[in-house]
């Protein structure tokens, strides 16, 4: 059957309607979102329908455009799609959907078409990863798979409570003990608090971080459907942790974190994690995303995570592919000589 690919003739309603039946939709495919990065950025973006004939929707993308003017080049990228997988876990993208896609923008509108799917190394993310490969795109062996954490969320209340280690049961308990009182919503004003605590935090701790702005700009434009779930803890008054996620998909996603150091005597990161579980299995999410890891260079965040029941989950990595071999030499030697001068 025959495909055609829509660019950004499509509405916000019918971009989420679409969207709703892919498993590995999420926060970072969302309109406002990268409508948002892109503003950021500098960046021209697009929104990429590939339908069938009879309407079906194959797979879809946000893609931003950056414009290199120092060597003339035009990247597209892809974060974290485009979407391929059902929520039943089968591949619903085929290798017609993404030829076409691809062969809409390489070479006509970005001479770089690089894309990084929200797929695991697992049967589904491999099957997807031989579509691209089919179609010529090719492994970027110098952009490390994302390795993270994942929380299953679909059992019981009690199945989960016993998942956590006893340690990690403890501080729960203890913060269960202390008096906190928890506040939830989707409400703009409790992304403000956790604004606040985050720069603090970043104040305190000396981390580079996350811009917030990501976020909480989208937020206030997201629909009522997608908006970010916050859940605050606050001692005497006076919050002390706070936690942002997405619900979209089958995979809850934090987006944002900050505690502050009452919060820490408080153990209140215990219990807002645990209602934040409980968040994403009410909004019917099969697991929860902790957010990427690294054993050796952070070992207790490692293991904090960890006994929470978590198992260590890997991605396929990015893949690209090039207008032509002189093309391809001039944008990772570029790239290898960013990251050079960045570190």
């Amino acid at each position: 059957m025959a495909c055609e690919v829509i660019v950004d003739n499509i509405s916000r309603e019918d971009w989420e309607r679409y969207a709703d039946d892919f498993g590995d939709y999420s926060i970072y495919q969302t309109w406002p979102y990268q409508q948002v990065r892109a503003e950021l950025d500098g960046q021209e973006l697009n929104q990429v329908v590939v339908k069938e004939e009879n309407g079906h929707v194959l797979t879809m993308c946000q893609m931003r455009i950056r414009h290199v003017k120092p060597l003339g080049l035009k990247i597209g990228y892809v974060q974290w799609g485009p979407l391929f997988r059902r929520k039943d876990g089968t591949v619903k993208c085929s290798v017609q959907a993404l030829d076409i896609m691809q062969r809409s923008y390489l070479g006509s509108r970005v001479n770089v078409l690089r894309v990084l799917p929200n797929a695991e190394a697992n049967r589904s993310g491999q099957e997807f990863a031989a579509i691209l490969e089919s179609v010529g795109f090719e492994y970027v062996s110098n952009v490390k798979p994302h390795l993270t954490m994942m929380v299953p969320v679909d059992d019981s209340e009690e199945q989960m409570r016993r998942r956590l280690h006893r340690s990690w049961r403890r501080g729960l308990i203890k913060a269960e003990r202390n008096g906190i009182e928890i506040k939830e919503s989707e409400d703009s004003k409790y992304f403000d608090v956790l604004e606040k605590m985050y720069l603090e935090a970043k104040k305190r701790k000396a981390f580079k971080g996350l811009n917030p702005q990501e976020f909480i700009r989208p937020q206030l434009m997201l629909s009522d459907k997608e908006k970010m779930n916050v859940i605050v803890a606050y001692y005497d008054g006076e919050p002390i942790t706070s936690h942002a996620s997405s619900h979209l998909g089958d995979t809850a996603v934090g987006t944002l974190a900050a505690c502050s150091e009452k919060g820490l005597e408080c153990s209140a990161s215990y219990l807002v994690w645990w209602r934040t579980f409980l968040a994403a299995k009410r909004a019917g999410m099969k697991r929860y995303d902790l957010g990427g890891i690294d054993p050796k260079k952070n070992p207790k965040v490692f293991q904090f995570k960890q006994r929470m029941g978590a198992q260590k989950v890997s991605y396929i990595g990015a893949y690209e592919m090039c207008t032509s071999s002189t093309v391809k030499t001039i944008w990772r030697t570029a790239e290898k000589l960013y990251r050079f001068v960045k570190r």
